[in-house]
């Protein structure tokens, strides 16, 4: 063992002793108060008896460690109340193993301590009178009378002595205690002490300076101020203020001050306990079912947001769905179209080309030397190959992929510019890339990306009147990816736009020629079907679109 764990386990060890002591201590204060509130010091009392309070809430929040300190703070206790060493023994005895059955019972149930449901102090008070305090009034009440501490005539009115005075003294100080060990690092203890000395200021007018001499009253006073703190505050200071309520009217029973003085002794202790016990349950209960509608609200509220923003998302999925199959759906519509012109076109154009053969070998017989004629023809030859190659590509553009398969992207840029014939238009083109590219993707959504950027940058051109137009298109690699960089110099897009240009319906065009769907459905189909990303800067006086695609669908 090293140094530092044989360090860890003694400081351990200290500590489990001063658990001990602590709660022996606290036992044998708490239950000498308890005692000496009755004109005469007994071991029984039916008064609050908080020594309990003290040992339960010693074992629900430490285990079955304290059990010890149970036992020693009970057996001088009872000693120095003028019971027998043997039955000290055999009173500590029930009531340690009390503490036993108690720290079995609520780990069985799993116990919350921090008493957030009303299951939680339920559970507590329901153990605590029909389990705890049976079996510790009969086992020590039956100790005392064969001790002959208790005669017969006197058995019962102590049992029930004994159970009652336990019970309320468990029911008032261990959820305090607990909730005040389980809340320390959230206290704010100036404001804490502001309360107490509050709740202490309220209880001593009601009970000592008040002239109450009925009990009914005195509940109509304190009882909706209490359940005000539960509901307002929180379960802990509703319970602190039960506590000073309970000592201050204990203070004035002993020194026959206010409303439980105006009858014998015994009357008014069952007074006091009754007007406690209605605090403790009416309290404590509202308090705790309060915390739990809140604490259901919010869960409902978050669910409610939680199901707001899934059914947004799922609706906004199921648009760009809408929108991708509307849009395949429409371009395998036209590459049908298309094909059927295809087939329409292929004859003629290969009867043209038949009879210009022909006019060839007819002109090299008659006049060979006719080189104007055969540059014609020729041109003639080019143009008719021109439009069935075209029209061969249109179709397979719009013929959406189902498979993916390998190309090379650079190929695939040069037929995007072939389709578009932008020397046509007056534009410079500047392509850069190295012939060695391959991409495992869908290559007519590629190319429907690459056409739409291509497209977006013409109409820019147009709109904003640029001199002289230029393209420049950069291919290059990193590990994992290919990157397609469309550059233009049409002046950017505003930055008030740039954040929504790939929004569906936005355009900056607004003469009525652009959907503003291009850019939307270029997103759409890198991102959600090639698995890339598109994006777009501000840079070198015009628009940088960047098509970044993974090379392989096994990366992704």
């Amino acid at each position: 063992m090293s140094l530092h764990q044989h360090t860890n386990k003694h400081a351990s060890k200290v500590l489990s002793v001063l658990k001990v002591l602590l709660m022996a201590l606290l036992y044998f204060l708490a239950g000498k108060m308890s005692l000496n509130i009755v004109s005469e010091n007994h071991i029984i009392t039916i008064v609050i008896f908080a020594a309990e309070g003290f040992a339960l809430a010693g074992v629900l929040l430490f285990g079955k460690i304290v059990l010890p300190g149970i036992f020693l703070g009970q057996f001088f206790l009872a000693l120095s109340e003028g019971i027998a060493p043997l039955s000290s023994v055999g009173i500590s005895i029930v009531n340690t193993f009390e503490g036993f059955i108690a720290w079995k019972i609520f780990n069985y149930f799993h116990f919350d301590r921090d008493i957030r449901h009303p299951n939680a102090l339920f559970l507590l008070f329901i153990i605590i009178a029909l389990i705890l305090q049976p079996f510790s009034a009969l086992f020590s009440t039956s100790i005392l009378y064969l001790s002959s501490v208790v005669s017969s005539n006197e058995f019962l009115t102590s049992l029930f002595s004994w159970w009652f005075g336990n019970t309320l003294g468990q029911m008032l100080w261990t959820p305090m205690l607990i909730l005040l060990y389980m809340n320390r690092q959230k206290i704010f203890f100036p404001e804490l002490l502001l309360y107490v000395i509050l709740f202490f200021l309220i209880s001593w007018v009601t009970f000592i300076i008040l002239p109450l001499s009925n009990l009914s009253i005195a509940i109509v006073l304190t009882l909706p101020i209490s359940i005000y703190i539960a509901i307002r505050k929180s379960l802990l200071y509703a319970s602190i203020m039960i506590v000073i309520l309970s000592m201050v009217s204990i203070y004035a029973t002993y020194r026959h001050i206010g409303v439980f003085a105006t009858m014998p002794m015994l009357d008014n202790i069952i007074n006091l306990n009754f007007y406690i016990l209605v605090h403790i349950l009416i309290v404590l209960g509202l308090g705790v079912l309060y915390r739990e509608i809140e604490e259901t609200k919010e869960k409902l509220s978050n669910l409610n947001r939680s199901l707001e923003k899934e059914v947004a998302q799922q609706v906004e999925q199921l648009n760009r769905q809408n929108i991708i199959m509307a849009q395949q759906a429409r371009l395998a519509s036209m590459g049908e179209m298309l094909g059927m012109i295809a087939h329409q076109w292929r004859q003629p154009l290969n009867s043209i080309n038949s009879n210009i053969a022909v006019i060839q070998k007819i002109i090299q017989k008659t006049i060979p030397e006719n080189s104007f004629l055969n540059q014609k023809l020729s041109n003639v030859t080019k143009q008719t190959k021109f439009m069935s190659e075209t029209i061969e590509d249109f179709s397979k553009f719009f013929h959406p992929d189902k498979d993916t398969l390998h190309f090379n992207p650079c190929n695939t840029v040069k037929r995007a510019l072939k389709l578009i014939e932008l020397e046509t238009m007056r534009i410079s083109i500047q392509l850069n890339c190295p012939q060695k590219l391959t991409l495992h993707s869908f290559e007519n959504e590629y190319l429907q990306v690459v056409l739409s950027i291509l497209h977006n940058a013409i109409e820019n051109f147009h709109a904003q009147n640029i001199e002289s137009p230029t393209i420049i298109l950069n291919l290059h690699q990193t590990n994992h990816n290919i990157i397609l960089n469309i550059q233009d110099n049409g002046g950017g897009i505003q930055t008030t736009s740039l954040s929504s240009i790939f929004d569906p319906y936005f355009t900056t065009n607004h003469s009525g020629k652009n959907s503003g769907l291009g850019l939307y459905m270029a997103k759409l189909l890198v991102e959600e079907s090639m698995r890339g990303k598109l994006s777009v800067i501000n840079q070198n006086g015009g628009a940088c679109f960047s098509i970044s695609i993974p090379k392989r669908r096994e990366e992704i």
